[in-house]
Order: structure tokens, then sequence, then C-alpha cells
């Protein structure tokens, strides 16, 4: 009898403990909000993973600066994809604090600034701020120069037309020319230190 008494306890715990739970269906329905566990209704997903940000891959590009009457190549790590606007804006930042002391400066002042770039075939346009037509003397020569050879530098472009603004512009050469037409690095080879 005591053994009856148990099989129909247990078998009667068994039949409330399974009452508690969500029943079970073949088919599939809604189930009320309040009875699922809170966790589960939770709009994000909880992670253990950390996500990083890849870290930037830079390139070396040629620029140009200036030594007495003479300018210099010297290298410059640019952030790729490296577009021409980067290499000139490099270009602009002028000589590091080592490249300083080995007595190397620029003809361009800070303030200049690349407007917009203009790319027919190998030639590009270049529509400078106001601040580059402020340059005067050897210092414009040597300004021009440094643009000229950093650019042509660049793949694919072997001319440059400058212009201020919008409205073209003609630069000085080292042969003491001053033109509209486009110049190259040809054009201003003569004043690369050997």
């Amino acid at each position: 009898m005591k053994s009856l008494v148990r099989v129909a306890a247990c078998g009667l715990a068994g039949l409330v403990l399974g009452a508690c739970g969500i029943p079970t269906s073949h088919d599939a329905r809604s189930v009320s909000d309040h009875r699922v566990p809170f966790h589960l209704l939770s709009p994000t997903i909880p992670s253990t993973t950390t996500t990083t940000q890849p870290a930037a891959a830079f390139v070396s590009e040629p620029i140009f600066l200036a030594d007495s009457s003479n300018v210099v190549e010297v290298r410059r790590d640019v952030v790729v994809p490296a577009g021409l606007i980067d290499v000139l804006k490099a270009l602009f930042a002028g000589p590091t604090t080592a490249e300083t002391t080995q007595g190397l400066t620029t003809a361009l002042p800070s303030e200049v600034k690349v407007l917009d770039t203009t790319t027919q075939g190998t030639r590009v346009t270049l529509d400078l701020s106001q601040s580059f037509g402020q340059i005067t003397g050897e210092a414009e020569v040597t300004a021009v120069a440094q643009i000229v050879l950093t650019t042509t530098s660049q793949p694919g472009i072997s001319e440059v037309l400058f212009s201020i603004g919008g409205h073209s512009i003609s630069v000085p050469t080292p042969s003491g020319v001053t033109t509209a037409l486009p110049v190259s690095a040809a054009d201003y080879r003569p004043l690369v230190r050997p």
C-alpha cells in the first residue's frame, strides 16, 4: 500500500510540475510576453566578442621641399588610398622637425589649400586658395616647382595647370618665363638637388 501511495504521490507531483512550464505543441502559436523569460525579450543580443578597428594602412609618397635654391625629394606616409589631394596636403604641411634641422624648408605658406582638382587625361588643373597668389619672387618659382614635382610624381599625371578661385593663372618657370600653358616636371627638374 505504501508503494502505491508513493507512486501516486510521484505521479501527482509530476503533473503539478509539468503544468508550471510552457505547454508544448506540434503547431506554432504565439505566447504572451509575460510568459516569456525577460532576457529573451531584450532587443540586444549580448556578445562576448570584441571588435577593433583595422589598423590604418599607409603608403610612402614623394613630396618636394626646399633647400636654399633647390628642391629636394622626401617621402611622406599617406593613408591608403592616397589621392592627389592627400599627397598635396602632406606637401602643404611642410617639413618635419627632423627635416628642418637638416635645413629643409618650404616656399608654400601653411594657408595654401587645394580647393579642387580637375583631371583631363594626363593633365591636372589645381585650383588653389588665394594665399597661393601672395607668393612672390624666387619663392614663387620654388613653390610652383614643389607643387609640380609632387603632383607629377603621382601615377598618370604629367602636366599641371594652375588656377586660383576658379580663374586660370600664369606661373613662373626657372628659365624666367611666365606661362599659362601646362607645365611639367621637366620644366622644374633643373631645380632638383642632385
